[in-house]
């Protein structure tokens, strides 16, 4: 009888011994395979080249550049510009232009089209005001370019239309004159989302510049259209309607 215990309490060592090797192997399986779901390539990419900014956009874009200047914390600037969609090269700048991306508002990506897209990129234009340089892209091709003033808020619907807007300005405004009296004339351009892409609101320009200078002088920065220095507080208090301060 003892004899027979005996057996059965080895057999049963050696069952639950082998349960144990075959569930410690399947939980090493399962923790191997998380580890693998988990990994990023685009992360592991953007870490091991500190030197290069890699943006993975909406829509299947892709924008990278070469850090050339960096002054942290604040601004970095960036280099040879490359844009993609889908592995497709889109647009190549290999000139002197800079490129920031600090600015949590930039890029704007809209899409205007089934296969049709405007992307805004923020451009260093130091010791001038920076601006957005503006792509129109159709069926993975460069269709031409443009200049926008830097915006100074995310869209919204100023003049209660129901359509939201962008707006921004082009340069800063210097003083001069007798007590420093006199600055440009220096418009606020409001530009309308639609679902073909940014439009100037020509009449919200004319109508919200002539309460801030008395009239409309036109769309471009000028110190020809002299400013008493008092139209900076109108000014001001735009910006800070435009901001939803």
């Amino acid at each position: 009888m003892n004899k027979k215990i005996f057996i059965l309490s080895v057999l049963a060592f050696i069952a639950s011994s082998c349960g144990q090797r075959s569930n410690k192997q399947a939980n090493t399986k399962d923790i191997s395979q998380t580890i693998i779901d988990d990994m990023k390539p685009t992360e592991i990419i953007e870490t091991t080249n500190p030197d290069f900014k890699t943006l993975e956009l909406d829509f299947g874009f892709k924008a990278t550049a070469e850090l050339i200047e960096e002054f942290v914390p604040y601004m970095n600037l960036y280099s040879n510009f490359k844009l993609e969609r889908n592995n497709n090269i889109v647009y190549l700048d290999s000139s002197l232009t800079e490129y920031e991306f600090d600015n949590k508002l930039f890029p704007i990506i809209l899409q205007t089209g089934d296969n049709s897209f405007e992307l805004l990129f923020e451009v260093n234009n130091r010791p001038s005001k920076n601006y957005l340089k503006r792509l129109f892209v159709s069926n993975g091709k460069l269709l031409g370019q443009d200049k926008l003033p830097t915006f100074e808020a995310k869209p919204t619907d100023i003049n209660d239309d129901g359509i939201k807007e962008y707006a921004g300005f082009g340069d800063y405004s210097q003083t001069w004159g007798e007590n420093y009296s006199l600055t440009a004339y220096n418009p606020i351009l409001y530009y309308s989302v639609t679902e073909t892409g940014l439009k100037l609101d020509s009449l919200l320009t004319i109508q919200r510049n002539e309460i801030i200078y008395g009239q409309f002088y036109g769309f471009s920065f000028s110190e020809k259209y002299e400013q008493p220095i008092s139209v900076k507080e109108k000014f001001e208090q735009e910006l800070k309607k435009i901001r939803d301060e």
